[in-house]
C-alpha cells in the first residue's frame, strides 16, 4: 500500500463506523408521490390478501375514511423489523390511522415471525411476487422496507423507502390525520 492509498483508507475508515448509525437514523417521508401510478395503486387497494387468520381483505375494507400507513416489509429485512414496535405505536395510539403490514415473504414464515414479535396492525402477505407492483407504487428499486402513506380517500401523500424515520412519520400524521 502506497503514502496515497493508506491516507484515503485512513480517511473512509470513520465513515465504515458511521455507516449503520446513519442507516437507522430513519429515511424522511416524501410527499412528492408522482411516481405512483395510479393503475397501480387502484391494483393494490382492490388484491385480495390473506391475513395471519387465513381470511383475505383488501385494503380497501381496511383503509376506509382512515389515513393509511402501508407498510411493505420481510420478516428477514432487519430495518423493517426494527420499524415494527413504532409503526405497532402509530397504530395504538393514533384512532384516525390504519397501518396495514404487507409482507413479501411466505405465509410460514410470517406465522412463525408473528408468534415471536406479534404487532396489533393487519399482516397480510403477498409474497415475493408483488416486488414489481411495489416498484409500480413509487419504489422503482425494489428495496425494503418501503411505506405508502394513503389519506382517507386512499390517494397517496406519502412515500418511504428505507426504515421509517418516525418522528417525521408522526409529525406528518397529525398534519395529516
Amino acid at each position: 500500500m502506497n503514502r496515497r492509498q493508506f491516507v484515503g483508507a485512513g480517511m473512509l475508515l470513520p465513515f465504515t463506523f458511521l455507516m449503520p448509525e446513519i442507516a437507522r437514523a430513519g429515511a424522511k417521508l416524501n410527499e412528492d408521490t408522482s411516481a405512483v401510478q395510479a393503475e397501480a395503486l387502484n391494483t393494490l387497494l382492490d388484491l385480495s390478501l390473506p391475513d395471519l387468520h387465513g381470511q383475505s381483505v383488501t385494503l380497501r375494507q381496511l383503509g376506509a375514511d382512515h389515513l393509511t400507513v402501508v407498510n411493505f416489509w420481510a420478516s428477514w429485512c432487519a430495518p423493517c423489523v426494527r420499524e415494527m414496535p413504532a409503526l405497532d405505536a402509530l397504530h395504538k395510539e393514533n384512532q384516525k390511522v390504519n397501518v396495514v403490514g404487507i409482507s413479501l415473504d411466505t405465509v410460514a414464515n410470517i406465522e412463525a415471525f408473528a408468534r415471536k414479535t406479534p404487532v396489533s396492525y393487519p399482516l397480510l402477505t403477498a409474497g415475493a411476487g408483488k416486488i414489481s407492483l411495489m416498484r409500480q407504487l413509487g419504489n422503482p428499486k425494489g428495496g425494503l422496507p418501503y411505506t405508502l402513506v394513503l389519506d382517507k380517500d386512499a390517494r397517496p401523500v406519502a412515500t418511504v423507502l428505507g426504515e421509517i424515520d418516525m418522528d417525521s412519520l408522526t409529525a406528518f400524521v397529525k398534519r395529516a390525520a
